[in-house]
């Protein structure tokens, strides 16, 4: 029987019910995208066609009786593999994920695999299928599974699928942690595991399913499935996945799809970071648009500060920010993440004394001298999980300023390695050596104990924040995936006869910020032939290539009985790591990579600017790579390939021929797929995927290029359109995810106790003060900055221009509307100003879209602020005009984005604000003007905060620096802040506001300012012009409101003295709470919450106006303090501190 899905937003028992929840009540939500070719070719998934897909398998398991029992899941990264994963789960057999053999690589790792797990069904492709039938020869113990590909099971299994009988204790699959070959390992993981690190990852990072991520990281892995695929489940969120083929190959790929699916989430492990800044170009990184990516978490090998300094100054330009780095903790026996930061907050670097981590007591090295050891915090322990520091010999736990071996326990912690019970306890069950007498908490713990999982890993606590510091154990991680030293020492004993066995140490160095394996060997005593020294290293460097596709940097052949080892004959790899460090080996021969020098590289013919072309000019399954001795084979395309390995290989590459095998000549993975990624640029094609890994040689790799990528004459074949279908969340606004966005907003306020803050209903006139329910209140919510709605005087105004005008001019201006208190308007606020004319429109917003949208468009560019106002980046979007964001006020790297890109346009558009009204501050006009002159850019000023505001008499940001107001191109203004009416306002030259008038769709096709409207701005300006005083006073209400709110070490950002000041809490419930404190205190401010500003942004916005007292000013300065000590405690304690509080 198969029960009713549970309820959406119950809490599933299963991997099995959540998908199931899923397809019942999101059927048509889209789960998954894979990029195909990495860029464009999409295929799609809905929740409820992974559901009928796994139910077909599941039911065709069930029906061989696989329940319980082991699958081998060996699949290119894909939708295929998603679905075969999760009908595994639904016919209560184990999953086993492997990566599928290919001919460059040794099957024994999926044969050690599938013996360790004794599976007897191989689900997989047909691709991958017909590539196991020409190397099953190889792979005698793989014949007797039962091999199925997905696709060939008859859909209508489905219907007679039934719901295995499994809970949450059920294993769900064995995760094989990469690197181990001869006894490979397999991590038993259940479903309440995976739930429950898939919650706490979504609560992380603050997951909602209006987010989106982009993963690249391989399906068989943990980041990739865990994080990939599981966790977007569990959040109902859209996930967009690419080979990780297609990333090595070209990592811009997977910044632009970032960029192209405004993905929020999205990471890898350090060396992605690297790889990025080294391999894309500035052209390149101005092309995107990252500002969308909230969170890039960075783990799975060590973090390092300097890459992500390089990364965010390269990508800034695309909008990324520092704060969006997120480094991370966690290991396969942990399900996947261990510890982790606070999102939106930078990553935490400190420096330490060396001496003093080697020593296991770490000092936190204050002066940052030149030898200090810079650590990246890898946060804090997730909720529901205890991380503790451990004595590894004593088992006794330190204090958090020592170094120890990191302990976890909690529900994410796996239930063992699969049929490896010592393993298991020694690994699992590990048990705290406690006083008898202990029962209280000792430093930052509670004393449970155990039973802990031991990760090998050595770290120390700062301020509750982790730093790993490295490994107790040796394992060696390289480019992300895991290495076992005993793997690669077995591999260099064998690779050679030279080698004495059980004489080889295999470590890690860090050279240049990069992690390199080193290995010592010993050499066989009499054997000392220089030639057959060299054959040795040229062996090694093949064998590690071959079997295990990691690059051996350094190979040093030392004397007989001079490697390290313990009594027992154990080698003691960190010994002889130190002396490899200090040169204290005894050196045979050695060959140290980077000490070689570098041969001449061949420049790759230049890459063309035309898109990759994939041409299928044979069936891209047909995989043989057996070549043809009677075909000829060009001689431009041979040198080619010559040169592109060359370049990359360098010395490595030796004396070239067209039967060079490539992977043995001591490439990673890596480099071969930069040889692939240039050979792809030079030939303005791509290699199909499936064909990568049936190609070894030189002539394999020509012959491939001659198949698959047209050469002149030939004809581009583009891949047919998909049609999409057309899901719920398409026209059902109810299931738009913005809407649901706004629902689960909602209920963030209904949980915290709280009640909506908007849209309450003002009574009469909202001055200085305001009337909610019959209570009067201070009023700090309006940007009626002078006062000016309500006076009488402009009162008068307005009503005079009703009498004479009525209250609609009911027709466009164009044709019929024109008034002439319209013409009285624009002329007034031209000369305010100081330009030649001036148009108005009847909303401010409106003015941005359509006039921004009038004078740019597709072929130009757009250069505007980071904390442009929603108006500013609407109309960017709908022009059509490219758009880049520069760093807040930051004129420099406007100006290096200029320099970079105004030539690659038509028209630039250069946008600032007066006053920026989140912040209050403003930009340095004068360096901006001169920079849009100097590149030949259009600049244009919004000043709808800072118009009447800024300046002696309130004439702006161009008075308060004194500029001339004709060297800005376009002054934009709203009549609704400081004027008092509503209305846009646009001021330049009259052949601007003439081009403007008869053309600009917002004003042409829309009617005329009403004239009430006009009349009060009029009234308004004529007012001012009067009673400059007004200014005067505002400013002076916000200096002292900023003087008394830094007394009270109250954070007020960036805000310059103007009518905008923020107080940032940093946290969107306590900003809702002291909302409400103050309005109970008779007080009237607004919070501005997540997901309007960032969470550690989240603040109450006070408007300051002419009309306040000093009185109402310290009385809400004083009722902030108080309500703020009882909120939030970090406050109070900040108050307590002996320091003395910061002036202005």
């Amino acid at each position: 029987m198969n029960p009713t899905p549970l309820p959406e937003g119950s809490l599933a028992p299963t991997i099995v019910d959540l998908l199931r929840q899923r397809a019942e009540y999101r059927p048509h939500d889209r789960a998954f995208t894979f990029l195909v070719d990495g860029e464009n070719e999409e295929l799609n998934s809905t929740y409820a066609e992974l559901d009928q897909k796994a139910r077909t398998i599941g039911a065709w398991l069930m029906d061989r009786g696989m329940s319980g029992k082991r699958v081998l899941l060996l699949y290119p990264s894909g939708l295929d593999f998603i679905a075969a994963f999760m009908g595994c789960l639904y016919g209560g057999a184990i999953a086993v994920p492997a990566y599928p053999p290919r001919k460059n690589r040794s099957v024994e790792r999926i044969e050690s695999i599938a013996a360790d797990a004794n599976a007897s069904v191989a689900l997989t492709t047909r691709d991958v299928l017909d590539r196991f039938d020409t190397i099953k020869a190889s792979a005698p113990s793989l014949e007797h599974l039962v091999w199925q590909v997905n696709d060939e099971l008859n859909q209508s299994w489905a219907n007679r699928w039934n719901r295995p009988d499994i809970n949450g204790d059920t294993l769900a699959f064995l995760q094989y942690t990469s690197g181990s070959t001869g006894t490979p390992k397999g991590v038993m993981l259940s479903h309440e595991n995976l739930l429950h690190n898939s919650l706490r990852i979504m609560q992380a990072f603050e997951i909602t399913r209006s987010q989106s991520a982009v993963f690249w990281l391989p399906s068989f892995h943990d980041m990739g499935l865990i994080g990939g695929i599981l966790v977007p489940l569990y959040g109902a969120k859209f996930n967009v996945l690419m080979s990780p083929v297609a990333f090595l190959q070209k990592p811009l790929r997977w910044l632009q799809a970032i960029s192209k699916y405004r993905a929020t989430i999205s990471g890898g492990p350090n060396f992605a970071y690297e790889l990025c800044v080294r391999k894309t170009t500035p052209e390149q990184r101005a092309s995107l648009d990252l500002s969308s990516w909230s969170l890039a978490f960075n783990g799975a090998e060590p973090v390092r500060a300097e890459t992500m300094k390089a990364f965010s100054e390269a990508f800034a330009v695309s909008g990324f920010r520092k704060e969006a780095f997120y480094p991370c903790y966690g290991l396969a026996e942990s399900t996947l993440m261990v510890t982790g930061g606070m999102k939106f907050e930078p990553p935490v670097i400190r420096h330490f004394d060396p001496q003093s981590v080697e020593n296991g007591s770490v000092i936190l090295d204050e002066n940052s001298i030149p030898d200090a050891r810079q650590f990246v915090g890898s946060g804090r322990e997730l909720d529901g999980q205890d991380v503790l520091i451990v004595d590894p010999q004593t088992f006794e736990p330190l204090a958090p300023d020592q170094v120890g071996e990191i302990w976890v326990s909690g529900p994410s912690v796996a239930h063992g390695y699969w049929n490896r019970p010592d393993e298991t306890n020694s690994t699992f069950h590990a048990m705290l050596n406690l006083p008898v007498s202990t029962s209280g908490p000792v430093g930052r713990w509670k004393l449970s104990p155990g039973p802990y999982m031991r990760t090998g890993d050595l770290g120390f606590f700062d301020n509750g924040e982790l730093f790993v510091t490295g490994r107790l154990k040796d394992l060696i991680i390289i480019r992300g995936r895991n290495h076992y030293p005993q793997d690669l020492e077995h591999a260099a004993e064998e690779a050679s006869n030279l080698i004495r066995p059980g004489s080889v140490a295999a470590f890690a160095v860090e050279i240049d910020g990069r992690e390199r394996v080193a290995l010592v060997a010993e050499l066989e005593r009499g054997k000392r032939d220089h030639s057959d020294v060299l054959a040795a290293f040229d062996a090694i460097r093949k064998r590690l290539a071959t079997e295990h596709e990691v690059a051996t940097d350094a190979i040093v052949l030392v004397r007989p009985n001079s490697i390290p080892k313990t009594s027992s004959g154990k080698i003691q790899r960190h010994a002889c790591r130190r002396q490899f460090l200090d040169n204290s080996l005894s050196v045979i021969e050695q060959y140290i990579s980077w000490l070689e020098p570098a041969k001449e590289a061949i420049a790759p013919k230049a890459a063309s600017s035309e898109p990759p072309r994939l041409a299928r000019q044979r069936p891209v399954g047909e995989t043989s790579r057996g070549h043809r001795p009677d075909r000829e084979l060009p001689k431009e395309v041979i040198q080619t390939v010559f040169d592109h390995v060359r370049r990359i290989a360098k010395e490595r590459a030796g004396n070239l021929t067209l039967d060079t095998n490539i992977v043995e000549l001591g490439l990673d993975s890596l480099e071969r797929m930069e040889i692939v990624s240039s050979l792809e640029e030079a030939f303005s094609a791509r290699f199909p995927e499936q064909v990568l890994p049936t190609i070894e040689t030189c002539r394999e790799v020509i012959e491939a290029i001659l198949d698959y990528m047209p050469l002149e004459g030939h004809d581009q074949i583009k891949p047919a359109g998909v049609v999409a279908e057309i899901t719920p969340d398409a026209y059902e606004i109810s299931q738009f995810p913005e809407v649901r966005a706004l629902e689960q907003n909602f209920a963030m306020v209904r949980n915290a106790g709280l009640t909506n803050p908007y849209f309450s209903v003002h009574e009469g006139k909202t001055t200085d003060k305001t009337t909610i329910d019959g209570r009067e209140l201070i009023s700090w919510a309006s940007y009626n900055y002078l006062g000016m709605s309500g006076d009488p005087v402009v009162t008068a105004a307005a009503k005079d221009a009703l009498d004479r005008f009525g209250t609609s001019v009911s027709a466009s201006r164009l044709v019929s509307g024109e008034k002439t208190i319209h013409q009285e308007l624009e002329r007034a606020f031209a000369d305010f100003i100081g330009t030649e004319d001036a148009v108005t429109m009847v909303g401010g917003h409106a003015t941005n879209e359509t006039v921004i949208g009038h004078i740019v468009g597709p072929g130009d560019l757009i250069l505007h602020d980071a904390f442009a106002h929603n108006s500013l980046l609407q109309g960017a979007i709908l022009s059509g005009a490219r758009r880049r964001p520069f760093p807040h006020n930051d004129y420099q790297t406007a100006e290096t984005m200029l320099a970079e890109l105004r030539s690659q346009y038509r028209r630039v558009l250069v946008v600032i604000e007066g006053i920026y009204s989140m912040d209050g501050d403003f930009a340095d006009l004068p360096q901006f003007i001169d920079l849009a002159k100097r590149h030949k850019s259009l600049l244009m000023v919004d000043e709808a905060h800072s118009l009447g505001v800024m300046g002696p008499t309130g004439r702006g940001i161009g008075e308060h620096y004194g500029v001339n107001p004709k060297d800005v191109d376009i002054w934009m203004a709203t009549l609704s802040k400081a004027f008092g009416s509503c209305g846009g306002l646009i001021a330049g030259s009259s052949t601007l506001i003439q081009w403007l008038k008869y053309t600009v769709p917002g004003f042409v096709y829309s009617i005329g300012l009403p004239p009430p409207a006009a009349g009060a701005a009029l009234g308004a300006l004529r007012l001012l012009q009067n009673e400059p005083q007004r200014v005067t006073k505002l400013q002076t209400n916000a200096k002292h409101f900023i003087e008394l709110a830094l007394k009270a070490r109250l954070d007020t950002g960036t805000s310059g003295g103007s009518g905008v000041v923020p107080i940032i809490l940093g946290n969107s419930i306590n900003s809702l709470k002291l909302s409400r404190a103050l309005f109970k205190r008779g007080i009237n401010v607004q919070p501005i919450l997540y997901p309007a500003v960032e969470e550690k942004a989240a603040r109450l916005r006070f408007f300051i106006t002419a009309n306040h007292t000093p009185d109402q000013i310290e009385k809400t300065v004083t009722a902030m303090r108080e309500e703020l000590i009882k909120i939030d405690p970090s406050y109070a304690a900040h108050l307590r501190e002996k320091n003395p509080p910061v002036s202005v």
